[in-house]
């Protein structure tokens, strides 16, 4: 029924009962108990009315309405009845049988019978009384319609309080139900004590594989493996005494006879006689795969951490040791325990503050990898050090790992590389520096030979000038082998001018090639000295430039030098106008062992060696070549050297 017809039915039935009522006390004949009560009594029940009339359709919908308003009515009448002394005992009795009979009723159309039979029969009792007959007959005359009017106002309240209690149930009863068939998780629900199953949601049939009628006729412990159907049984008796209970060790089996590994929570419900079971369970079986592969992952990468055998270690950004490696544990001698949640320069390096130019501390700065090279004077080892960030979600530093790697030996294979390398550019000098040494060398025993058999003391002594003057020729030869062949040391280091080194370097390549036919154009600018070997840098200089008179191949080409300062390097650039370098084969130039040249002309290490020494000292090099155009090598050293 719509809401604006509730209200006018219950208005109307309500002007009716106050109409009867009113002339009940005022105009029947009798007494009245109190005039200027009743007055005011009828005064507020017709106000009720009034006001109802201006509430909104909706309230009448409201059980929270009808049960303030019965018992309004009820006590306005009932106090109406006694200021009225016409009022007897028997109509007393049949009002408040009429609202008895109201309370209990389930169906207003037989209420309205008994309503009618009821107000008959006390109509026949009055008339047989003699009182719709006497003087006051009209007064006992409205009692019977009165009743009739009281029994169509309860039973109209009483129906719609039913209908609306019967409706929220209804809505009550199938959001249950739609929690209960949508919910994701297994809902079984058991009637105890003989754990028959009595109902179960979609999700059960989703995971099993039965229909809810197919389940409804099973014994609920076939639903388990069977051999873990007396853990069930034991798990229920536990359930039993107290009420509830949770396992996650037991498994139930598809329809077509797979496991399903599951979650139960289990809990006892009583509702009044009857006693269930509520069962909730989780299908964890892709979860339980899931774990299982991050079980296994973990273990992988565990026994890839503590198989590396470098030194790995995870740190917190306030320096705490939060992970190490097998190979971390080996090297300090010590255990686990005793290096997790320090500080990592405490316990690596003995120091109460952070390490000089250390990776992890550029790391935590910047949250950029970073490197260095670091020299143990305890152990008189060198370590590389690599650091790497990690990050949250967020993208904050989270820590950082750091990568340990001892080169000692790696340095020590390098400097002999190299200076196997050295020996290997002195025997290709040697030709040329042979024939610049026997040159003055033929001329000191010459000029020996005459001043000999010379008596003249002032011509003696000018063969003896010229004898002095070619050996101090040879020596100068001789001085540049040796600083190019000596093995480079960390004591040896010294400030380097660069132009020096290349007028030295290119004139011993001179000695070594027939390239006197090419022109060497040189721009040497006035640049800052850096911290190295002479030696070393001499090699490097020596390679190129022989590399480039190899691509002139004496046939009129010309070679480049230039040196110039920037703003935090210094650049130095050998270039040539050779054959060039195929396209294909940049990528490879310094790699170990790879050369362009015939067999037997090249062993592939010159450029390498080049490569290791720029990088030695922190610098770059760059090659730019075309073929049949010529070919330019750029290296640079950066200036904080000149300041160690």
């Amino acid at each position: 029924m719509r809401d604006q017809d509730r209200k006018r039915i219950i208005l109307t039935l309500r002007w009716t009962a106050i109409i009867v009522t009113s002339y009940l006390i005022l105009f029947g004949k009798g007494r009245v108990t109190n005039f200027h009560l009743s007055n005011i009594l009828i005064f507020i029940y017709l106000l009720s009315n009034v006001f109802l009339t201006f509430l909104p359709k909706g309230w009448f919908s409201n059980l929270k309405l009808f049960y303030p308003l019965v018992l309004f009515d009820t006590g306005i009448v009932s106090f109406g009845m006694y200021l009225s002394e016409k009022m007897t005992t028997d109509f007393y009795l049949v009002f408040f049988l009429i609202i008895i009979f109201a309370s209990i009723s389930r169906n207003f159309k037989l209420l309205m019978v008994i309503g009618g039979i009821t107000a008959l029969l006390y109509g026949i009792l009055l008339y047989s009384w003699g009182l719709l007959t006497n003087e006051e007959g009209s007064s006992y005359t409205l009692r019977i319609p009165f009743i009739f009017i009281m029994t169509a106002f309860y039973g109209y309240i009483v129906q719609t309080l039913t209908k609306e209690k019967r409706k929220a149930l209804t809505i009550s009863e199938d959001k249950y139900r739609g929690l209960f068939e949508n919910a994701n998780e297994g809902i079984v629900l058991l009637r105890n004590p003989q754990l028959q199953i009595a109902d179960v949601n979609r999700e059960v049939e989703k995971v099993i594989g039965y229909t809810k009628e197919e389940l409804l006729l099973k014994d609920f412990f076939d639903l388990f493996i069977p051999e873990e159907t007396e853990k069930a049984r034991d798990f229920f008796k536990e359930v039993d005494e107290k009420g509830e209970g949770r396992a996650d060790y037991l498994s139930l089996t598809k329809k077509d006879g797979s496991p399903v590994e599951v979650d139960f929570s289990i809990k006892r419900i009583d509702l009044g006689r009857e006693s269930f079971h509520q069962m909730i369970f989780r299908d964890l079986t892709e979860q339980r795969k899931l774990e299982k592969k991050i079980r296994q992952s973990k273990r992988n990468l565990e026994a890839i951490f503590d198989g590396i055998r470098d030194q790995l270690s995870i740190q917190a950004p306030d320096y705490r040791i939060l992970r190490v490696n097998r190979a971390v544990i080996e090297h300090y001698q010590t255990v686990f325990e005793k290096l997790i949640d320090r500080k990592c320069y405490e316990a690596y390096f003995l120091r109460s503050e952070p390490c000089d130019r250390c990776p992890v501390s550029v790391t935590i700065e910047t949250k950029q990898p970073a490197f260095s090279t670091m020299k143990r004077s305890e152990d008189n080892t060198t370590l590389q050090v690599f650091s790497y960030p990690i990050f949250d979600e967020k993208g904050d530093l989270l820590s950082a790992i750091e990568y340990t790697k001892d080169i000692t030996e790696q340095q020590r294979l390098q400097e002999q590389l190299i200076q196997s390398e050295k020996l290997a550019g002195i025997g290709v000098l040697a030709s040329g520096v042979a024939h610049e040494i026997n040159n003055p060398l033929s001329g000191i025993i010459g000029m020996a030979e005459i001043a000999l058999e010379e008596e003249d003391p002032s011509k003696k002594k000018g063969y003896l000038m010229d004898i002095l003057e070619c050996g101090q020729r040879i020596q100068e030869i001789v001085k540049g082998l040796r600083s190019y062949s000596r093995a480079a040391k960390k004591e040896e280091l010294s400030r380097v001018d660069l132009n020096g080194i290349l007028e030295e370097s290119l004139k011993m390549v001179q000695l070594a090639v027939k390239a006197s036919s090419a022109e060497v154009i040189k721009d040497f600018q006035c640049v800052e000295k850096i911290q190295a070997n002479v030696g070393e840098i001499q090699q490097v200089f020596t390679n190129l430039i022989t590399n480039a008179f190899q691509a002139i191949d004496g046939k009129g080409g010309k070679l480049g030098l230039s040196t110039r300062s920037t703003d935090d390097s210094v650049e130095v650039k050998v270039s040539d106008n050779g054959k060039g370098i195929p396209h294909k084969y940049l990528n490879q130039i310094f790699d170990p062992f790879f050369t362009t040249k015939n067999p037997g002309e090249g062993t592939g290490l010159g450029l390498n060696i080049v490569y290791r020494i720029v990088s030695k000292y922190e610098g770059t090099i760059d090659v730019e070549s075309n073929e049949r155009i010529g070919t330019t090598f750029t290296i640079k050293f950066p200036i904080r050297r000149a300041e160690l």
